[in-house]
């Protein structure tokens, strides 16, 4: 009867998953779009522009580990996740509209505070969003094997939802710098067409998936004891420094894969470069899949990272009269090498959950998941931060109403070979270093929901629990 009553079904799993088209898609959008949408739309210098999304991303990583509190302390008939979800499918298409808005304002300084607002509202409501979403993940199933299932379709989803917001916005930004396509157009069709695309399976998420986690009436109040408690649990810094290398890395490439294409490599589509990509992440993903079963997750994070290390080299020092061939199969090869980063970090969020639930006798999925994206989203700000400035040291020259197609000088295109380079083999490298020392196999995670579900342990079982907590804890 018990397993009957706490059993997810394919509907409402297949919900869920749809729902994590924003935490992949939303996310792809900005990284790959908003810095270039800046310098060569709206016209902002590449320094100020990314400044503008480090100020955005500090509020944003600040108000995460908050929102992890109030969603933790939330007790309402319609669950603690569930109503923040709803809610925020049903602005998301706002803020969106006005995150986009191709301002034509003649006041540099005008532009600046413009888009500093306006993305920080959006980041507020891709908050209220987010850290509620990855906290449900732990919770709409209590067994092992059902999560992990859970957590890789709606890995799945987030893969499809990031090929089309890398592929469709890319493809619409080539066609805008072209002249193919108006303003008025790329607007409706980013603000419309992936408002609509992220809102609704989010409200239908709010509408018809349970939380099935038992949480105690114990409330907490935010406060810096409060805000640093994940950070006491070794497995979660464990973890938190293998998904900020995988991350960083995809901000980073995300952001300046539209200037590789625009100046480096003569004849390259971004489009293609994307797709070539993303279609080998999801060629591998029911590998990993079947893989995660019976090899420890931070194996599979590793395994590829050298080959793709490797590849990034290939692409950073090709030659700007090239083939471009090459550089999409390099691409395919580079994202073998890489999927596995890419898909473990949050399969392995909810083991850290149990794990923390373990040692400190309370579960604070709302708090890891807001410090989890704190720290990711605070230091996501200082490296676009750092290509912007990187950008503006090497001499970019972003477009004005004199020059509205600059010619970048050699030292520009240099730079952003160089930024390739170090994202990929010093970042990921750290990554590959981190993920070795970090060992979670799947014996380990069913014993730690053994001892969470059982109420009663033999001197033996007691003594195990309290080893395996001074262990990961």
């Amino acid at each position: 009867m018990e397993k009957t009553k706490r059993e997810v079904s394919i509907g409402e799993k297949l919900i869920f998953a749809w729902a994590n088209f924003f935490d992949g898609g939303g996310q792809t959008v900005v990284s790959v779009l908003y810095l270039i949408f800046l310098t060569n739309v709206i016209g902002i210098n590449a320094a100020w522009a990314a400044t503008v999304i480090m100020i955005s991303k500090i509020w944003d990583a600040v108000s995460d580990p908050i929102m992890g509190v109030i969603t933790d302390n939330t007790r309402s008939k319609f669950g603690r996740r569930k109503p923040y979800i709803f809610a925020g499918g049903i602005i998301l298409i706002v803020s969106m509209a006005l995150l986009w808005n191709p301002i034509s304002f003649t006041s540099q300084l005008a532009k600046i505070i413009y888009v500093v607002v306006t993305y920080l509202l959006y980041s507020t409501v891709a908050t209220v969003i987010s850290v509620p979403y990855s906290s449900l993940s732990t919770e709409v199933s209590t067994r092992y094997e059902e999560t992990n299932r859970l957590n890789f379709m709606r890995q799945a989803f987030s893969l499809i939802a990031t090929v089309v917001a890398s592929l469709v916005p890319t493809a619409l930004f080539e066609k805008l710098m072209d002249g193919n396509m108006t303003i008025s157009q790329f607007y409706f069709s980013i603000v419309f067409g992936f408002g609509l695309f992220f809102g609704i399976p989010l409200i239908l998420t709010g509408i018809f998936v349970k939380e099935r986690v038992k949480y105690g009436d114990k409330k907490s109040s935010f406060s810096i004891k409060q805000f640093i408690k994940p950070f006491q649990v070794k497995s979660f810094r464990k973890l938190l420094g293998i998904y900020l290398c995988q991350a960083v890395n995809l901000d980073i490439v995300s952001s300046i894969v539209l200037y590789f294409a625009l100046y480096v490599i003569t004849g390259m589509s971004s489009t293609v470069f994307m797709g070539s990509f993303l279609a080998m992440q999801m060629v591998m993903l029911p590998i990993w899949m079947f893989l995660v079963k019976k090899v420890p997750k931070t194996k599979i994070y590793r395994f590829g990272l050298p080959l793709s290390m490797v590849c990034a080299l290939f692409i950073s020092t090709y030659p700007a009269n090239g083939n471009p061939i090459f550089v999409y199969i390099a691409a395919a090869l580079m994202s073998i090498g890489v999927s596995g980063a890419q898909t473990m970090s949050w399969i392995i969020f909810p083991d850290v959950v149990d794990i923390a639930q373990l040692g400190l006798g309370e579960r604070i999925a709302g708090s890891l998941s807001g410090a989890m994206t704190f720290t990711r989203k605070a230091a996501a700000a200082v490296a676009i931060f750092f290509v912007g400035n990187i950008l503006n040291l090497t001499g970019f020259i972003e477009k004005t109403t004199a020059v509205p197609h600059p010619v970048q000088p050699h030292s520009a295109i240099i730079g952003i070979r160089a930024i390739l380079i170090f994202t990929w083999v010093v970042i990921m490298g750290l990554g590959f270093l981190q993920a070795k020392k970090f060992n979670l196999s799947p014996a380990l995670s069913n014993r730690v929901k053994y001892f969470l579900q059982t109420e009663t342990l033999t001197e033996e079982e007691t003594a195990e629990k309290e080893a395996l907590i001074k262990e990961l804890v």
